[in-house]
């Protein structure tokens, strides 16, 4: 099977949408893969983060020059993340990514919405397949093992799934009230890393 993976993070190789495309691909084995949209393909994943609750500009422009190029029929599925608590969040994004499906022609597979997903930022890079199976990511890697399930067995997201929808909205196996507080933390600490105080942060501009 060939999949192209496309990485439409304006971060690319720096940002949380590739660290989730690393562990995406181990979970893809024998598959062809290739990272270009002008390569013939079964199935195409895109992934990105999540920009004012769409999709950013740079992949909404190659969603423009390519929706007349591909192949009709060719299978996309959508991986995209977002720092708010829920996964949820995702889900206008992903309806836009349907209805460029439907406009170019394209069927539809599946989408996933990850929510917290600055929590991925901490953990080490060649991990993260081993970090995911435990604690509070298992909830990821379970969406995660169903989006690449799908993709491998050419079904589409109204197969039966476990998630009971769909498309897979997951959040971190943590209250809002923890992952806000280790937001916090971190802020703190990368301000104290620039040269900032508690007081400078606070202060109205």
């Amino acid at each position: 099977m060939k999949i192209t993976i496309i990485n439409g993070s304006p971060r690319k190789q720096s940002g949380i949408t590739a660290r989730l495309l690393r562990v995406m691909e181990e979970r893809l084995p024998g598959c062809e893969i290739s990272h270009g949209w002008e390569e013939p393909c079964d199935a195409i994943l895109i992934a990105f983060p999540l920009y004012v609750d769409g999709i950013p500009s740079n992949l909404l422009r190659d969603l423009i020059d390519h929706e007349h190029s591909l192949p009709p029929g060719t299978r996309v599925y959508a991986l995209v993340n977002n720092g708010f608590y829920e996964g949820e969040q995702n889900a206008t994004a992903i309806s836009m990514l349907r209805n460029w499906c439907e406009r170019a022609g394209l069927a539809w597979g599946q989408g996933v919405g990850i929510g917290a997903g600055e929590i991925l930022k901490r953990e080490p890079l060649m991990a993260m397949a081993t970090v995911m199976a435990r604690g509070p990511l298992k909830k990821y890697n379970a969406a995660l093992d169903a989006l690449a399930g799908h993709i491998l067995s050419g079904g589409s997201g109204t197969a039966p799934i476990a998630f009971g929808a769909e498309d897979i909205y997951t959040r971190p196996g943590m209250t809002r009230g923890m992952y806000i507080f280790g937001g916090n933390i971190s802020f703190r600490a990368g301000a104290k890393q620039n040269g900032l105080s508690r007081r400078d942060t606070k202060r109205k501009l």
